[in-house]
Parts: structure tokens; sequence; C-alpha cells
């Protein structure tokens, strides 16, 4: 039989290299799912493959900007933010965008306006409620920055930074039963924010419950732990738990701690400063 033709099989599409070869359109909405979940190195990735294809693609260049910001490429962030100011469809997170990465710069008095006209434009920006209630809270006005992330809240309340932050708005205020419960629900939504955990030992210190302020520490964390929460100890003016714990933190810190030695320094001078004012006034 030698000699017999093979069979004629229709020709097979050369293999599709993943991520040029999908719709436009999902590898947009594929780059935004890895922003949510921050991989932002993966998500400026794919952003980068579309605008090979697609240079002038605003969704993808808006998304390129917010994986540079994510990554702290700051500069870069700025410019792409930039970049796609002029589309309607993106103007809003551009500004957005723009606000959050010169506040981060550490230009907020050029950052904020762009926040507030972000949230005029899209008042369901949760992230700009959020720096704007910072900024806030920064001032002292305790009042404008809860308001700032009760409106950040309305927007997305499932955001771990907003209950952490508005801990600490109400901490300024004195309000340290709401503040707990405040850093119980960031931490609730993500057990690994270590900010939240933080403050909500100091949470528990104000209120005296110092034994639950220092449980479960680990021991790299603990002298920083402990000389926080001897710290808010002087404040309230419980002298000896105060002094308790600066020596602890001293004791078990793998090299000498200058912060807990001040504190200790600090407390004897607050301690004699007590006791003097108490016989003036005996």
């Amino acid at each position: 039989m030698g000699g017999s033709p093979l069979l004629d099989e229709e020709p097979r599409p050369p293999p599709v290299e993943q991520g040029l070869g999908e719709p436009v359109g999902l590898a947009v909405a594929r780059g935004e799912a890895l922003l949510i979940s921050q991989q932002y190195e993966a998500a400026q990735a794919k952003f980068n493959k579309v605008l090979a294809r697609e240079p002038d693609n605003y969704p993808a260049m808006l998304g390129l900007a917010e994986a540079q910001l994510g990554l702290r490429q700051l500069g870069d962030a700025l410019a792409g933010f930039e970049s796609v100011m002029e589309s309607d469809e993106t103007r809003a997170k551009a500004l957005q965008g723009r606000g959050i990465t010169l506040t981060l710069m550490g230009r907020g008095e050029l950052g904020l306006p762009l926040l507030r006209q972000a949230v005029e434009r899209e008042p369901g920006l949760w992230r700009s409620w959020n720096v704007i209630g910072r900024s806030h809270a920064l001032e002292g006005d305790a009042e404008k920055a809860l308001a700032s992330y009760d409106r950040a809240l309305l927007a997305n309340g499932q955001a771990a930074p907003i209950y952490n932050n508005r801990g600490m708005t109400l901490i300024m205020t004195k309000r340290y039963s709401e503040a707990e419960s405040s850093f119980r629900l960031a931490l609730a939504l993500n057990p690994a924010l270590m900010a939240a955990k933080m403050n909500l030992r100091l949470a528990l210190a104000w209120q005296g419950r110092y034994d639950e302020a220092v449980a479960e520490l680990k021991r790299g964390e603990a002298p920083r732990v402990l000389n926080n929460i001897g710290f808010v100890a002087m404040e309230r003016g419980d002298f000896a738990t105060a002094k308790m714990f600066f020596t602890k933190a001293m004791e078990i810190s793998p090299s000498y701690y200058p912060v807990a030695a001040k504190n200790l320094e600090a407390l004897r001078e607050r301690k004699n400063l007590a006791a003097t004012t108490s016989e003036l006034m005996g």
C-alpha cells in the first residue's frame, strides 16, 4: 500500500499565548479582579499586555496606574492617572488615584482637593472618603473624620482599613469601647491586618483591661506591644502598671530599647510631678 496519502485533517489553529489571545474586555476584567485581590504585579502584567494591543484603552490605562499605585511606583502611577483624566468614563477614578498618590507622596494639599472632586462626581468611591477621613483626623476634627468614614462604609462595608481608621479616631475622642468594636470588625474582615491587631490592644488598655491587651503576644512583637501598653497605662495614671510594662519591654528586648528607656524616665518625672502637685493641693 506504500505511498497512500495521510488523511487530510482540518488545519488546527496555532497555540495562543495566554493573556494575548483572550478578548480585550475579558483581559481587562481579569486585570481588575487581580487588583481587587491585591495581586498587583500580575495585574500590571495583564494590563501591559492589553495596552500592547490597544494603547489607547482607557480602562486598561487606569488599571495599570492602579497596579503601579499598589506597587508604590508612585511617579509612574501619577503619570498614568493623569493620562486618563480626559475620559468621562475614567475621570472620577483618575481623580481618586491622583489624589491618593499625591497624598502618599506627602503632597496632601494637592491631593485632597482632587479626592473631593472625585466623590462629587462619584460618591461611591470609598477609598477617597477613607483618605479624606484620615486627613480630618490628622487635623484633629474627629466628627468630620467619622462622617467621612461613615460615607466610606456606606460605599463599601467590607473594607477592613476603614474600620481600623475609624477606630483610631474613636480613640482620639476617648470612645474606647466603640473603638474596640471597630477594630474587632476590621479583624473579622481581615484577620491579618496587623495595624488593627495592635490598635485593638490599645483600645483594651485604655479601658484598663491590661491582661487582655497583652494576651497571645508573639515574642517578636512583645517589646513594642509592652512599651505601647505601658504608655497607655502612664497616660491613665496607672504608674505602677506602666513601670512594670516598660521594665518588661526592656528586659525581653533582644537589644537596648531606647524608646522604653525614655518612657521609663518620663514616668519618673510624671510621678514626681504628681507627688508635688498632691503636696501642694494637700
